[in-house]
């Protein structure tokens, strides 16, 4: 089976996350709108600013002071409504990721749902357009069963190269290239311009695993990686 083995962890965690901080900014929503400059205008409501008096650049402040704190308060509820919705996506989401170990499955599922579909559209009156859409749909989900599949039996063997090696980490379905030291500056942009990211959790530059990443990984170990090497011995004997 394929995919991140922690897939379903990271995603709950990831809930989880997302609810604390709609929670915390819901807090300091109530504590800008209960701020001592509101609860003092709420029990003064309507006085008025007494021009010239000794009082009026407090009152004023005063005033400012709960404005700010009821813009505050605004925002931090604007914050803890968008955690709110960014749970709600993710509770609500259909979308089938390579990182999901049940993919496969998942897609297989889809797949005879969309084909029992076009066979009942073929039945009705349905434009041409609308069996072609769900026909280009059915192609697609093949198209990512097969690949998929293909993926499962791939064997990437461990790549050691001066300063360093390319391991395919199984556990979380991803080709790592780790570093005995930061390499430098034109690997970095290497790097990033073939898709690899830095994850200082894992302390390796990663990217998913799959045939495209196997190729920009060769490419790399190829025309950077090991090209580096010859320049430094070459440079060595000038």
């Amino acid at each position: 089976m394929g995919g991140r083995s922690d897939y379903y962890e990271r995603q709950e965690s990831r809930k989880e996350r997302l609810k604390i901080l709609s929670e915390k900014a819901n807090q300091r929503s109530h504590q800008y709108s209960n701020s001592n400059a509101n609860r003092i205008l709420e029990l003064t409501p309507g006085q008025p600013i007494i021009i010239g008096h000794h009082s009026e650049k407090k009152h004023r402040r005063l005033i400012e002071k709960a404005h700010n704190d009821i813009r505050k308060s605004i925002e931090e509820s604007d914050k803890s409504e968008y955690y709110k919705n960014k749970v709600r996506t993710i509770e609500s989401n259909k979308v089938i990721y390579n990182d999901d170990p049940n993919a496969i499955q998942k897609l297989k599922d889809k797949l005879e749902y969309l084909e029992k579909n076009r066979e009942l559209m073929k039945q009705g009156e349905h434009q041409g357009w609308e069996l072609q859409n769900i026909g280009a749909r059915i192609r697609e989900i093949k198209r990512r069963i097969s690949a998929l599949e293909k993926q499962e039996n791939i064997e990437f063997e461990t790549k050691e190269f001066e300063g360093g090696k390319i391991v395919h980490n199984k556990e979380i379905n991803r080709i790592q290239i780790l570093f005995d030291s930061i390499p430098n500056e034109d690997i970095r942009k290497e790097l990033k311009h073939r898709g690899f990211h830095w994850s200082r959790n894992e302390g390796a530059w990663q990217r998913q695993f799959n045939e495209q990443t196997i190729r920009a990984t060769n490419i790399i170990l190829k025309d950077t990686l090991n090209k580096e090497q010859e320049f430094e011995e070459e440079s060595e004997f000038e």
